[in-house]
């Protein structure tokens, strides 16, 4: 049997004899509409992708929460219903074959992350089943004929970004370009690889790499070129793997960037000193002025006595969004939400939402964080910066 949570959102709804024969009246007098809806629904609970799909089941969990305490949808409560992939895609099909065909959830969110996605995206254009994807960011998932995953983060193409032009004009001529080999990451890194060849930097080292790679040749391959930038797009265990193995080569860069690791704060507790003045990425801040975003911030901390950050963030949209759609649709119908899903604009506390006719989020970017002695600080935008960058990155 597949690795299951208890279902999230209902599990005290109609206990008792009271609540029995409330569900059982039920809006309209029938037992039918007191059923909850059910949102299916598999995350990275487990397995090398753990870190970061905790965040993201726990905006799932906090919109959901605030969703039943706002009297749910349709008038029905509204369930999680959530299995462990083991951050495996042959392992999330099987589950998301569950999900659809045994389970017959009413609807679904994607899991955590575009290698994961890629694999599950067949399934869901098979079934028709409209999907928010709050942990998938490839955009090749978002085209003609798969046009059943709605995205609502940023494209991955825009990580890291801001980076290069920053440091070209701090005189940074040379970059070391590293991707790992999935969906995402390989799209980010070569976006990368375009711009820095377009501002004129010389790529003195890139390479591609697997999450059991062992860093210590890459690391001595890096000191040998000498970058003053080092760039990689990845996840959070080779985040961290790539700079320990730096520091044992006794190299660092005049800029030092990094896609997802930067932002947990598991990342400062496993590098200590080694993370400040490490750039980041994040398609959501603390201090951004949208609507519900104080809320959000103050539940999530309410709940589980943590922070957010942006995986938690666009995993509570999906939400939202989803909300939005079932309301707007006054229906679970799929082709209903997918539709109005791709028709309409929402503000959310990620800021405005809005996916063209295959489901790709529209003017969505990644910003530039930066870790300063152990906190982790948004210094671009400059009209949202709370910090300026800090220059050079030194390695301890």
């Amino acid at each position: 049997m597949p690795s299951q949570r208890r279902p999230w959102g209902a599990s005290s709804y109609c206990r008792g004899a009271l609540a029995a024969f409330s569900c059982l009246i039920g809006l309209g007098g029938v037992a039918q509409a007191a059923k909850p809806i059910v949102i299916g629904t598999t995350v990275s609970e487990t397995g090398p992708l753990a870190t970061d799909g905790e965040y993201q089941l726990r905006g799932l969990q906090l919109g959901v929460a605030e969703i039943n305490a706002h009297g749910g949808w349709l008038g029905r409560k509204v369930e999680l219903k959530v299995y462990d992939d083991k951050s495996s895609p042959g392992a999330a099909v099987r589950l998301y074959q569950r999900l659809i065909t045994l389970d017959k959830v009413n609807l679904l969110i994607g899991p955590y992350s575009s290698l994961v996605t890629v694999a599950v995206a067949p399934l869901i254009n098979k079934y028709h089943m409209a999907t928010l994807e709050p942990g998938a960011s490839v955009p090749s998932i978002y085209v003609k004929g798969n046009t059943w995953n709605l995205m609502n983060t940023a494209d991955s193409t825009t990580y890291l970004h801001q980076l290069l032009p920053l440091a070209k004009q701090h005189g940074a001529k040379t970059v070391a370009l590293l991707g790992l080999e999935s969906a995402y990451s390989l799209a980010c890194y070569h976006a990368r690889v375009a711009q820095a060849k377009e501002l004129g930097f010389k790529i003195v080292y890139q390479t591609t790499y697997t999450l059991q790679t062992d860093f210590s040749s890459i690391a001595l391959a890096i000191k040998n070129a000498k970058p003053a930038v080092v760039l990689e797009c990845g996840y959070y265990p080779d985040s961290v793997n790539l700079v320990r193995s730096l520091h044992q080569q006794g190299y660092a860069p005049q800029f030092m960037g990094e896609t997802v690791g930067p932002v947990e704060a598991a990342y400062v507790k496993a590098l200590g000193p080694l993370a400040n003045r490490v750039y980041g990425n994040s398609g959501w801040w603390f201090n951004f002025k949208t609507p519900g975003n104080a809320k959000f911030i103050a539940d999530y901390k309410k709940m589980f006595h943590a922070e957010p950050d942006y995986h938690a963030a666009a995993a509570y949209t999906a939400t939202q969004l989803l909300g939005a759609a079932v309301e707007g649709t006054h229906s679970l119908d799929q082709e209903k939400i997918r539709q109005w899903i791709v028709t309409h604009k929402v503000e959310s506390i990620q800021g405005p939402i809005q996916d063209n006719q295959y489901g790709h989020t529209v003017g969505a970017v990644q910003d530039r964080v930066q870790i300063q002695s152990g906190v982790l600080k948004l210094v671009a935008p400059a009209s949202l910066a709370q910090a300026k960058p800090e220059i050079p990155y030194t390695g301890n």
